[in-house]
C-alpha cells in the first residue's frame, strides 16, 4: 500500500516536470510561419493516402501553396475557390532542427475553422474540435463551428507540445508538420488553417527566426502558490463562445497556509463541466473570461460549493486583464456586499488550461435566482395568475443577447444616449427562451408602472409617486456604488432589476451589482476618469443612462436620504481606511499569483484599451487606483445631493415618524421600511404571539431604513422607537 502511494506521487510529480521541465526557458524563436511554402492535398471525398502525416510519406504529387489556406477570411494566400466547399485540407512542410537537445518545449499557434489535428512525424501533438487525443482522424469531425480569429485582429489560440512528447517525435536533421483541417459541414463556406510552430530553446542566440508580433510566452517557472489552483483539461474540445464544450475541471485547495502545487490531489473538486468564452468587447484579449457550469459524467447541471461558495452549478471565471490592479470586480463585489446587499461572492484562484499557465482569476457567482444569490421566488411555467405570477424576475438593462431585441423590450421613456431611446430592459430570469407571454407582460407592465409614477406630475408623492413601487434603499445603494466607482457601464449596462412575488415583497429593487472592471478610474472615455463629476448624466453612444436619476435627485426626501446615506457609510464601510485596506488585503492575498500573472502576461507600460492610466508596474497601478478612490470619495464629499438634515424631504407627510411592513401579511418573510426624520437612535423589536422577542435592532442616524427579516410563520407584534416618538405595527406571516 505505501509503495502504491509513494509510486502514484512519484508518478505526479513526473508528470509535473513534464509540464515545466527544467531547465528553463532562455526565449522563444519560430521554426515555421503560417506562410512558408507547403504541399498540400485537398480531399472532397474521403481520407486521402495512408501515412500521408508521417515523416516518409512521399508528398512530390501534391500541390505547393503558400499559407494560410481556406477561403473567406481574407488572410489565407492559397484559396480554393469552391464550392464544392473541402471537406478537408491536409498539409505537409518539413522544418530542420539543429539540436534537440536546446528545445525545451514548442507551441503551436494555430488559427482553423473548424477543427484540427496535427502530427510530427507521425506523432500526434495537437488537436481542437476534432474528437478525442488519438483518435483515427478518419472517425474525427468538427463536432462545433469554429471561427477563426486572426482576420479579426485577435491571437490565435496555442497548444503547448511538453518535452515528453517532443522526446518521441522531433528528431535533429529534417522533421515533418502535417496537419488535417476538417470543415464543419459541406455548406461550410469558411475553413482555413493558418499555422505557426516556435520553440523555446535554454540557451541564447538566434537559432531559427522571431516569433509573430502578438506572440505571448507561456509561463513555465510555476512552482507553488498560496492561492488555490483551477484546473481545466478540454480533452481536445475547443473552447468557444455562446456554446459550451465539456472538459474536465478541478481545483487544487489545501486550506489557508498551505502551499498548492500542480501534483496535489484535487481536492477542491473533480469531475465534469461545460465551458465557454464570456464577454462582449474582452472577447477580444488574450487572455479570456470563461463561463464555468458544473456537470454530472452525463452532461446535466450538477449544484457544488467550490472554494467554500454556496452550492450552484453556474460560475464565472474572471481573468482580469484590462484591470492591471486585477481586483476592481472584486473590491466593487465585496463593497456592495458590506453595504447590506447580496451581491456576488468571489475568490482568487490561478488557472491552467491542459498545461497551459493561464494567469490569476477571479472564480465568482453568476448572478441567478437562488436561496443563497438572488433569493426570490421560483418562478415555473404554470406560475400564471395570482400571486404566483407576480414574482420572481431578475431583468437586466444591457444590449440584446443576440442583437434581435426579441429577449426583452424597450422603455417608453428615453435615455441620455445619442439615440434618444428608452434603455433596454432584457429578461435574465426566467430566461427569455423559458419566460411565458403573460410572465413577459406582468412584469414588462410592473416596469412601465414604475416609469409611468416616476415620470408623472406626482412622482413626489409617497403613496402614489415612485416610493410605492420601488426599495428606495436598494437604489440609493446602486447609485452610491456607480458614482463612487465611475463605473462608465453603469445605469445604461450590466445594471440588474429584480422582483419577488408580491405576497413577499411587491417591490422593484436595483442589483445585483456586476461588471466593474472599467470602474475605480480605469476607463478613457465619457469621462470616466475624471475625478470631478457625476456619471449618471453622461451623454453616452445608443440610448445611454435612464432618466430615473435625474428625476429621483429631484425628489428632495430621495437626496437628502442619499445624502444620509453617503455620510453614514463614509463613516465605516466606505471610509478611506477602509477602502484602502480592502485593496491592501487583496494584494496581500494575491502574493506571488500577480507576478506570475505578469509573467504571463507583460503588458505594463502598454496601453490596454481603455486604460485612462498606464503604470510600468502592478505597485503604479495599485497606487493609482487607491490615489483615485481616495480623491473621488473626498469630491463626492463635497458634492453629494440632498441635506441629511432635511431628510424628510421638507413635506408634511414625510416629517412623520413611519413604520410601515410590505406586504402584510406576508410569506416567510416582513419587510420593514422606517422614515426616522430627527435621526434619533432607532430601536425596533420584533414579538411573537408568546410575547418573546424574536428580532431586536439598535440603529444610529437612519433616516430611512429598509430591513428583509426573515420569520416562521406566526403572528407578530412590531414596536419602532425613536426619542419620544412610538409606533406598534401588527403583522401576519404565513
Amino acid at each position: 500500500m505505501i509503495f502504491r502511494i509513494c509510486l502514484s506521487l512519484l508518478l505526479a510529480v513526473v508528470q509535473y516536470l513534464n509540464v515545466f521541465p527544467q531547465p528553463g526557458v532562455d526565449h522563444w524563436e519560430s521554426i515555421v510561419y503560417a506562410n512558408d511554402t507547403w504541399r498540400y492535398y485537398v480531399n472532397n471525398s474521403s481520407y486521402p493516402l495512408t501515412g500521408w502525416h508521417t515523416r516518409n510519406f512521399d508528398d512530390s504529387a501534391w500541390l505547393t501553396g503558400q499559407g494560410g489556406f481556406g477561403y473567406a477570411d481574407n488572410d489565407d494566400q492559397t484559396v480554393f475557390s469552391v464550392p464544392p466547399y473541402p471537406i478537408s485540407v491536409h498539409i505537409r512542410i518539413s522544418f530542420d532542427v539543429t539540436d534537440t537537445s536546446q528545445i525545451v518545449l514548442a507551441l503551436l499557434s494555430m488559427d482553423f475553422d473548424d477543427g484540427f489535428i496535427a502530427w510530427i512525424n507521425g506523432k500526434e501533438v495537437a488537436r481542437s474540435n476534432m474528437g478525442t487525443p488519438g483518435e483515427d482522424p478518419r472517425m474525427s469531425n468538427p463536432s462545433t463551428d469554429h471561427e477563426a480569429v486572426l482576420y479579426q485582429g485577435l491571437v490565435p489560440p496555442s497548444f503547448l507540445i511538453l518535452k515528453s512528447i517532443l522526446t518521441e517525435c522531433l528528431v535533429n536533421g529534417t522533421n515533418i508538420l502535417a496537419i488535417q483541417v476538417n470543415n464543419f459541414g459541406s455548406s461550410s463556406s469558411d475553413l482555413s488553417c493558418i499555422p505557426f510552430l516556435s520553440v523555446a530553446l535554454k540557451t541564447s542566440g538566434s537559432n531559427y527566426r522571431p516569433v509573430p508580433s502578438w506572440f505571448t510566452e507561456p509561463f513555465t517557472d510555476f512552482g507553488e502558490s498560496a492561492l488555490p489552483l483551477a484546473i481545466v483539461e478540454t480533452n481536445g474540445n475547443t473552447i468557444v463562445s455562446e456554446d459550451k464544450v465539456m472538459v474536465d475541471f478541478g481545483i487544487i485547495d489545501n486550506g489557508p497556509g498551505i502551499p498548492n502545487h500542480l501534483y496535489d490531489e484535487l481536492n477542491g473538486y473533480k469531475g465534469k463541466a461545460g465551458i465557454e468564452y464570456r464577454g462582449s468587447s474582452s472577447l477580444m484579449f488574450p487572455k479570456k473570461n470563461y463561463a464555468l457550469e458544473i456537470r454530472t459524467d452525463a452532461g446535466l447541471d450538477s449544484s457544488v460549493s467550490l472554494l467554500g461558495l454556496p452550492a450552484e452549478a453556474d460560475w464565472v471565471l474572471h481573468g482580469p486583464y484590462s484591470d492591471k490592479s486585477l481586483i476592481r470586480n472584486r473590491l466593487a463585489y465585496d463593497l456592495a456586499g458590506e453595504m447590506g446587499n447580496y451581491a456576488p461572492r468571489s475568490r482568487f484562484c490561478e488557472l491552467f488550461i491542459d498545461y497551459q499557465y493561464q494567469g490569476l482569476y477571479v472564480l465568482i457567482e453568476k448572478i441567478k435566482r437562488d436561496s443563497n444569490r438572488v433569493d426570490i421566488a421560483k418562478l415555473d411555467t404554470s406560475d400564471l395568475e395570482g400571486h404566483a405570477l407576480t414574482g420572481g424576475y431578475i431583468i437586466k438593462i444591457d444590449r440584446s443577447a443576440d442583437g434581435s431585441y426579441t429577449d426583452g423590450w424597450f422603455s417608453n421613456y428615453p435615455g441620455s444616449g445619442s439615440s434618444g431611446e428608452g434603455p433596454f430592459f432584457a429578461w435574465h430570469y426566467p430566461k427569455w427562451e423559458d419566460i411565458l407571454p403573460l410572465q413577459q407582460n406582468y412584469i414588462r407592465n410592473r416596469i412601465n408602472r414604475f416609469e409611468d409614477a416616476l415620470f408623472s406630475s406626482e412622482f413626489r408623492d409617497p403613496y402614489s409617486g415612485y416610493r410605492s413601487h420601488i426599495d428606495v434603499i436598494s437604489f440609493i445603494d446602486y447609485f452610491i456604488l456607480v458614482e463612487l466607482s465611475k463605473n462608465v457601464d453603469g445605469y445604461r449596462l450590466s445594471t440588474f432589476l429584480y422582483k419577488d412575488r408580491d405576497d413577499r415583497d411587491p417591490l422593484i429593487h436595483m442589483g445585483p451589482v456586476w461588471d466593474y472592471d472599467l470602474a475605480f478610474g480605469n476607463a478613457d472615455y465619457y469621462q470616466a476618469s475624471v475625478i470631478a463629476g457625476w456619471n449618471y448624466p453622461v451623454q453616452a453612444d445608443g440610448w445611454g443612462t435612464p432618466y430615473w436619476w435625474n428625476r429621483l435627485l429631484n425628489d428632495t426626501y430621495f437626496s437628502n436620504n442619499l445624502n444620509c446615506r453617503w455620510h453614514k457609510l463614509r463613516e465605516n464601510v466606505l471610509s478611506d481606511e477602509t477602502l484602502l485596506a480592502m485593496v491592501d488585503a487583496y494584494v496581500d492575498t494575491m502574493g506571488d499569483a500577480v507576478y506570475r500573472n505578469f509573467t504571463q502576461w507583460p503588458i505594463h507600460g502598454q496601453y490596454i484599451w481603455p486604460n485612462a492610466y498606464v503604470g510600468n508596474s502592478f505597485g503604479q497601478d495599485i497606487s493609482y487606483m487607491k490615489n483615485w478612490i481616495v480623491e473621488r470619495a473626498a469630491w463626492m464629499d463635497s458634492h453629494m445631493p440632498g441635506n441629511c438634515s432635511l431628510a424628510s424631504g421638507g413635506n408634511h407627510e414625510n416629517d412623520t415618524f413611519l413604520l410601515m411592513a410590505r406586504p402584510n401579511p406576508s410569506v416567510g418573510a416582513v419587510n420593514l421600511e422606517i422614515q426616522n426624520p430627527s435621526r434619533l437612535p432607532l430601536t425596533i423589536d420584533i414579538v411573537n404571539i408568546s410575547g418573546n422577542v424574536v428580532y431586536s435592532e439598535v440603529t444610529d442616524r437612519e433616516t430611512l431604513m429598509s430591513r428583509r427579516i426573515i420569520l416562521n410563520p406566526g403572528i407578530y407584534l412590531i414596536r419602532a422607537r425613536s426619542g419620544d416618538e412610538y409606533r406598534t405595527l401588527k403583522v401576519i406571516v404565513r
